[in-house]
Formats: C-alpha cells, structure tokens, sequence
C-alpha cells in the first residue's frame, strides 16, 4: 500500500455536520488550482444547544464567500489546533436543525490534490479540496459537476450522470466517509467491460500514459478478484462501475467506486503475475474501508487489517499456500517492528505511536494476524459466515471493534470474548492515522 503523507484529520465532533454536498468544480491545469462552489446540507448534532456558527476543517481552502439563503455571512480563517474557518449564522439560522449553506472557495495544488501535465486526482486529504464541515471519518453523499477541457474525461465517486455542456456529473447517493469522497479528470485511455460477476458492477480501467491493450494485461486479474471478493462479503458493492485509474508513480488509494494505482505499484505484474497485491487490497476496501469504515481511528484495523487478510486469503485462493504463506511472513515481519521496539499494543490503542511505521506495524500487520487468529480458531465455515454477517449488517455504516466481536460471535459455537481481549481491547478515545502503508 503506498505511503501518503499524514493525514491532518480533527479527532472532534462537529457541531454542524455535513450530510450532503454538492460540488461544481473547474480544475485549471495550467495553475494547478481547484475553483469550488459547494451547496452544503447541514444537520445540527446537537439542536438543544443552538450553535451561532459552522466550522469548516479545511486550513488549506482559500475562500471567498458563504452565504445562506442569499444572505452574505461573516467568515473568518482560525488559528489554532482546529485550524479552518468559522462561518457566523444570524440568530435565527443558529435555531435551526438544518441548514444549506453555499461556499465559494479555491484549493491550491499539494497534499491530497495533484496535478499532472494533463491530469488532476484527489486522495485520501478530502479536507485540503473540500470544504469539510466535519471530520474525514464523518460520512456524507455527494454530487460532483467538473467543468472540463474538450477531450477530457473524468471519474469521481459513485455513479456518471448525464453531462450539461462540458461539465461531467457524478453522484453518491449512499453516505460514505469523506476521505474516500473524490474525483480524477484528465486524458484518460479507457476499457470498460462486463465483470462476468451477476449483481456485481462493470469494470472500468483508465490510464494516464497506457493505451488500452496495455490496461487489460496488467488490470486482467480484476474480473476473478471481484467474484472472489464479493462471495466471501456476501454483498454486492452499490455502484454500477467499480473503476481502477493507473498512474505515474506509487499510488495505491482506495475511494468509494474506484482506486488510484500508481505504476510502480502495478507493473511487476506484468512480469510476475503474482505481484497482484495492489489490485486486491485496493478492491477488498471497497467492502471493508469503504462501504464499512471504522467510527474511530482506533479501530482503523478494521479497515486495513481486514484488507490485508483479504488480500493474503485472495492469494491462497488464487496462487496456492505457498502464496499465502508469503503474505503471512510479510505480516509477521511488520509486527516483529513493533516487537523489536517494545510497542507491542493492542489494536483499538488509543494512545500515540511514536512513530508511523509502528502505527502501520499494529494497524496493517497486527490486524491481519489477528484475523488469521480468528480464522484458526472459529474454522474456515464459521469464520467466513462471520465475516458475511459482519459485511451485510453494517453496509453503509461506520463500526467499532464491538460490532465486529458481536457478529463474529454470532457465527461462531466458541466464545470469542478471551481472544479479542486479548488482541484488541483498550479503553479511551481514538487518535488519527498518519498515513497509508507501504510493502
């Protein structure tokens, strides 16, 4: 999984928060900025206790108007720990449970917004392209218009829309976490095709510098990854396309409908046709990261270490033991990190790390052996009926640790309650991630 740069996520509650956005972009290429006009609707988490302003947890935004109902609001930029801007409300929008707040804004190319010579993609950051009247982990439904360049094609979450003139739509229906939210625009080869997979959605693979010949060789495993991954969730994923872009350099980012794969990542495997890891951990997100994501960022295990099992059992079922042996030692080596360095914790630790590859060491590695655990000990039909209950109770949903105990147990003839204490468990609240993992 490829390494991104910290994630600067406010662990706090928004008092306003998000549910859905609508966004009318226009990225120019040739500054490397990001022009917005996002329509927000707002939900009060707390209607009691009238809340006079909105917080936006976006620091690197620039911008330039809000307003409510055509009425011009007082902004101004915050210093602090929760660096962002505060949106005054008049009196009686404070009252209120719900709001649609308009912004104007501009983002400047950097962390989670890049640019290419003809191309622009956003990952992981949401918060440093959108206006975030929440935190990453908060979930929302979004509608994306990109008003692009003739010969431009484009991919963003969830589903294509018919385009008005030049501008290319996209919407998400379901509400998903807002660092999954995104969009990619640029001159794009492009295959799409039938998974062969019933109920499950086409495929769609875009490249920035490959032609088409060239994505169906190195994309070829996806059809068989989508079948293997969908039996085992049990679940179908919600969008009629699940798209893969390739890119220059070392990308690997998971976003709700589709993934960024960078080269460096992908290319081995047109060598070794083993080398699929990215293809599978990126696609196994869309169940476990995506369609279910961790409440907390304690429980960011749930995300990567299921991921990462997913992964290695996508190997045993595709190249054999050995295969899956493999992956297993890779596992073991980034937990022996956290053990050469005395920081051997629990998997929902709530504390700091000190430092990223130690984060990584419990959430990634630690977290898939854990699962190994769980698969030895409850055997492979309970374990994998588990997992199914898990996945299909909680689509659409942000979970914690318990709820995957609790539909774990409900599976299984065992009590699983000495395991996961003794993997998982720890009081207190949760801390952010610094960033995604590299092999």
């Amino acid at each position: 999984m490829a390494c991104l740069l910290a994630l600067l996520a406010s662990a706090g509650r928004a008092d306003w928060l998000g549910q859905h956005y609508a966004l009318s972009l226009r990225p120019d290429f040739a500054r490397q900025t990001l022009e917005g006009e996002a329509q927000i609707e707002l939900t009060q988490q707390s209607p009691a206790q009238a809340q006079n302003s909105v917080q936006l947890r976006s620091p690197r935004l620039d911008i330039t108007a809000a307003r409510l109902a055509g009425q011009v609001l007082r902004l101004r930029r915050l210093d602090g720990p929760e660096d962002g801007w505060q949106i005054d409300l008049p009196a009686h929008a404070a009252k209120q449970s719900q709001l649609s707040l308009s912004i104007r804004y501009r983002a400047q190319a950097g962390e989670g917004l890049m640019f290419g010579p003809e191309h622009v993609y956003t990952a992981f950051h949401s918060c440093q392209w959108l206006p975030c009247a929440g935190t990453d982990l908060s979930r929302a439904s979004i509608q994306i218009s990109l008003e692009l360049p003739e010969g431009y094609d484009s991919l963003a979450s969830g589903r294509r829309m018919p385009s008005l003139g030049h501008a290319q739509r996209w919407q998400q229906d379901l509400p998903y976490p807002l660092y999954t939210l995104g969009f990619a625009a640029g001159r794009f080869s492009r295959v799409q095709m039938d998974s062969g997979v019933t109920g499950q959605p086409e495929l769609a693979f875009l490249g920035v510098s490959d032609d088409t010949e060239t994505l169906r060789a190195k994309f070829a495993p996806s059809a068989a990854m989508l079948a293997f991954f969908s039996e085992k969730a049990g679940i179908a994923l919600p969008q009629p396309v699940y798209s893969q872009l390739l890119l220059p350099g070392g990308a690997a980012q998971e976003a709700s409908s589709y993934a960024l794969i960078g080269r460096r990542m992908l290319d081995p495997i047109l060598e070794t046709p083993q080398e699929d890891w990215v293809i599978a951990h990126e696609m196994a997100h869309q169940w476990w990261g995506n369609l279910l994501s961790c409440a907390e960022w304690r429980d960011f295990w749930l995300n990567e270490g299921i991921t990462t099992f997913m992964t290695a059992a996508w190997k045993r079922h595709r190249w054999g033991e050995a295969a899956y042996q493999r992956e297993l030692g890779l596992m073991h080596r980034g937990m022996q990190r956290a053990r050469d360095a005395g920081f051997d914790r629990p998997l929902s630790w709530p504390g700091d790390y000190p430092s990223l590859s130690l984060k990584r060491a419990i959430h990634y590695s630690k977290g898939a052996l854990f699962m190994v655990a769980l698969l030895e000990h409850m055997g492979e039909q309970e374990f994998w009926a588990g997992l199914r209950h898990y996945t299909q109770v909680h689509a659409g949903r942000s979970v914690r640790a318990a709820d995957f105990q609790q539909a774990m147990q409900a599976q299984s003839r065992r009590d699983l309650a000495p395991l996961f204490q003794h993997w998982v468990y720890e009081n207190a609240a949760g801390s952010a991630p610094q960033g995604k993992v590299e092999r």
